[in-house]
């Protein structure tokens, strides 16, 4: 079967069968044999009751998402979570843990926002050469404008980012974790005109194939290939802070992939943002989505049988992220009725979500305004950041696009650092937490209360500020 950019044609639909046959990956023998590793003989019969479990769950979960509609994505006043001692209160805190998607509300006073706003418009309208994507683009290439370095490091955002990372935990505290530090992510930020469209499907980032292929990647899902996905722990850290969701970045292809560990993701609503007007969309659930997306593959014939023979998984797309690019693919979770866009956002309103949530975005934006959005993501400082918190900084003090942009860069132009005075510098940063995120600024060593893990993480991070490279023999040496 012939293959373009590592993946099969499009899915063929079978007169004969009653189900569509997906595609196999090109490397035929190397994705069948991952296959049979993943599933070992002792537990296939527990996988494929355990399949029938789920899908029994998933039907009653697409019905109650369908019933609820938008009312199903939880929200919460900043200030309430701060009136209760930085913490979330239960209720709203079980349900984000089940849904994995939030709305925190009224974050910052909104004349700030709308300073930031404009700051990013202005920059982008007076050079649009700087460029961005799709076409005509929403999403712009910009990372260092002033106001963007001022909202990373705001000491509201930074503490609510110090809340978000609580609901993650680490088991073996001696694993060089530190989920209460934080590195930054350098993303674009969004401007969608009304009547723009997208082509942005239902997706999970953080890699594709990565999910099955990489060993420290499919440790996170290991109870769900033991046929015991009810015991799959979404906010554990310990295997996820490990896995490489970015296998394939020496492809051409734009991935979705990152060279960063996000455990949420996030923006932050610089406009009003509606329903309806170019917002995002979510499948909210994590657990459910999460272990039908990893069963699918053994299960894609829809006969109760398993699969350990075929290179196919369903929606993988290598070098790129997980896509459900077909209800057909993935019939049980029908994304017509369980995929809901959030309510609204108004300016100075962040919404996060898990980072195996299934997402996507308006097709078109019906209203009447712009739409615009802050990208800015929960990274802890754990061994797959440090590496990327040092190219940031790099890309920092010279203004340029960050490495996972590179690649987007498909037309020649400038870049922010061609504007001097245009873009922002060190003298934006608004705290130490911001300085230390940016790689600028050594971690505490002494602080009260760290675990040995985080003093590792924390001492190997001082390290690699100071040394400019990402030492990962050393790594291991603290790991022991």
């Amino acid at each position: 079967m012939s293959t373009i950019g590592g993946i099969a044609p499009a899915p063929e639909f079978s007169k004969k069968l009653s189900y569509p046959i997906p595609p196999d990956l090109e490397d035929y023998e190397k994705f069948s044999e991952l296959k049979r590793k993943l599933i070992k003989p002792e537990n296939i019969e527990k996988v494929k009751e355990s399949w029938k479990r789920l899908l029994v769950a998933i039907e009653k979960k697409v019905e109650e998402i369908k019933n609820a509609k938008d009312s199903y994505i939880p929200e919460i006043e900043w200030k309430t979570i701060k009136e209760n001692g930085n913490k979330f209160p239960e209720d709203i805190g079980k349900l984000f843990e089940e849904r994995g998607c939030l709305i925190v509300r009224n974050v910052l006073d909104k004349d700030t926002v709308r300073g930031w706003y404009q700051q990013l418009s202005d920059f982008v309208s007076k050079h649009p050469d700087v460029g961005g994507y799709p076409n005509p683009i929403t999403n712009w290439f910009v990372f260092w404008n002033k106001a963007m370095i001022e909202a990373r490091s705001h000491p509201e955002i930074t503490q609510l980012m110090s809340v978000m990372s609580q609901f993650f935990y680490v088991k073996d505290s001696n694993l060089p974790i530190d989920k209460d530090s934080q590195i930054v992510y350098p993303d674009a930020f969004r401007i969608r005109s009304p009547g723009q469209e997208t082509t942005l499907d239902l997706h999970l980032d953080s890699g594709s194939i990565e999910r099955w292929e990489d060993e420290g990647y499919r440790r996170v899902y290991a109870p769900i290939f033991e046929g015991r996905w009810e015991d799959f722990e979404p906010f554990e850290l310990d295997s996820r802070s490990f896995a490489k969701s970015d296998l394939y970045s020496h492809l051409k292809t734009r991935p979705t992939a990152t060279s960063a560990f996000r455990t949420l993701q996030g923006w932050l609503a610089l406009t009003s943002v509606k329903s309806g007007e170019g917002t995002i969309r979510f499948l909210p659930n994590i657990k459910l989505v999460t272990a039908y997306s990893i069963l699918r593959p053994f299960f894609w014939r829809d006969d109760g049988e398993i699969d350990i023979e075929t290179p196919k998984f369903p929606g993988a797309i290598v070098g790129s992220g997980q896509f459900f690019l077909s209800e057909k693919l993935h019939p049980h979770l029908k994304p017509l009725e369980s995929v809901i866009s959030i309510p609204y956002a108004n300016e100075s309103d962040y919404i996060f979500w898990h980072c195996d949530v299934a997402h996507e975005v308006d097709k078109v934006h019906n209203g009447k305004n712009i739409s615009s959005v802050f990208y800015n993501a929960l990274c802890p400082l754990a061994p797959y950041n440090v590496d990327n918190m040092i190219a940031t900084r790099r890309a920092f003090y010279r203004a340029e696009c960050p490495r996972d942009f590179i690649k987007d860069r498909t037309q020649s132009g400038p870049s922010e650092g061609d504007f001097p005075g245009e873009h922002g510098d060190e003298r934006n940063i608004l705290t130490d937490v911001g300085l230390r995120a940016l790689g600028l600024k050594q971690f505490e060593l002494e602080e009260e209360g760290l675990s040995a893990g985080q003093r590792r993480i924390r001492n190997f991070a001082n390290n690699a500020m100071k040394t400019g490279i990402y030492n990962e023999k050393e790594l291991y040496n603290y790991m022991r």
